[in-house]
């Protein structure tokens, strides 16, 4: 079943002079976790805050489990859209305790709601935490708090506006796999609104691709990965190295009219038994700990890297890939 359908939003500043977002379509289904992922600029949140009511489109229309939200003659309060949202800052009232700032959006008598609040620290690892205040937290366990004020009212969608790019490496890995858990768990369908690629594909049943207001692909992360539709939804998910006739001819590969190649740099590799391949002189050698990176010239001195376990000690070698390998356009 589709929770949430967008047809035809569009958004624009300044009086019309700056498009936002351009006719953008799409739906997303009961219980998944749809990732929206763009470089700055590209519409993503102008998108989730139309989506919450925070925002007025500019034409389109926004349902939600069916029932019309928004468009030209129709406007839903955002209050009444049974929304959550947990934002990278947290916005946790400071002079109120744990449990006050989750009691904050309930609408129940004390006892439900005191109930609702331990039932919703439990599921979030806080237990005992009811009356700590937020600078007595750390990041982590305020993000927590804001999930969990998120969940009580049991909100029909949930949006997480980059809510890990305030925390460090080690600690936003921890917490993006423990909060996703916990999503799962509730069974709510969320959106995470993030601008990292990695990110999106560890927790996302889809990611939606937006660049300039306009949404480039919406698929499961394998196939955005495998069959990106254009450079641009490629190079958002790791190094990859366009390929001109030119380059693909030292590789003897037969290219087609009218499409464009590509190539993600951990699939070049060294080997004389490839099918495509070609002999390259080592520039120059890196060493990265674990691996070195070789800086390797073909005979038209286009440049490639590429890695490996071991230092090589030769001027030339073979470098090369397999069809499967090649991302085409």
């Amino acid at each position: 079943m589709e929770i949430l359908q967008i047809k035809k939003l569009s958004k624009s500043f300044d009086r019309g002079k700056t498009n936002v977002l351009n006719e953008i379509d799409f739906s997303i289904m009961k219980g998944s976790i749809v990732s929206f992922v763009g470089e700055s600029g590209s519409g993503k949140t102008t998108l989730i805050r139309m989506i919450a009511g925070l925002e007025r489109s500019d034409s389109g229309e926004i349902y939600l489990n069916e029932n019309l939200v928004s468009s030209n003659k129709s406007f839903v309060k955002p209050e009444k859209r049974n929304i959550g949202m947990v934002f990278q800052e947290y916005a946790l009232f400071p002079h109120m305790t744990v449990a006050k700032n989750i009691a904050y959006g309930l609408h129940q008598d004390k006892k439900e709601a005191k109930n609702r609040i331990a039932e919703v620290l439990e599921l979030v690892g806080l237990k005992g935490f009811e009356e700590r205040y937020p600078h007595e937290l750390s990041g982590g366990q305020q993000q927590r708090v804001a999930l969990a004020r998120a969940i009580a009212p049991k909100p029909e969608l949930l949006i997480l506006d980059e809510p890990f790019s305030n925390l460090d490496a080690m600690l936003r890995i921890q917490l993006r796999n423990e909060i996703f858990e916990i999503v799962k768990k509730t069974g709510i369908t969320a959106i995470f609104v993030t601008h990292d690629t990695q990110d999106a594909l560890a927790v996302s049943d889809e990611i939606l691709i937006l660049k300039h207001g306009n949404l480039i692909q919406k698929a499961d992360a394998e196939t955005l990965y495998k069959f990106p539709k254009n450079l641009y939804v490629a190079s958002l998910f790791g190094e990859v190295l366009p390929l001109q006739k030119e380059i693909l001819e030292q590789f003897h590969y037969q290219v087609e009219e009218n499409k464009q190649y590509a190539i993600r740099n951990k699939n070049l590799k060294i080997s004389e038994n490839l099918p495509y391949k070609s002999l390259a002189k080592i520039a120059n050698t890196t060493f990265l700990g674990e691996n070195y990176q070789l800086k390797l010239a073909l005979n038209n001195e286009q440049f490639f890297q590429v890695y490996t376990k071991e230092k090589l000690d030769v001027e030339t070698v073979s470098i090369g890939f397999e069809k499967e390998d090649l991302l085409v356009f």
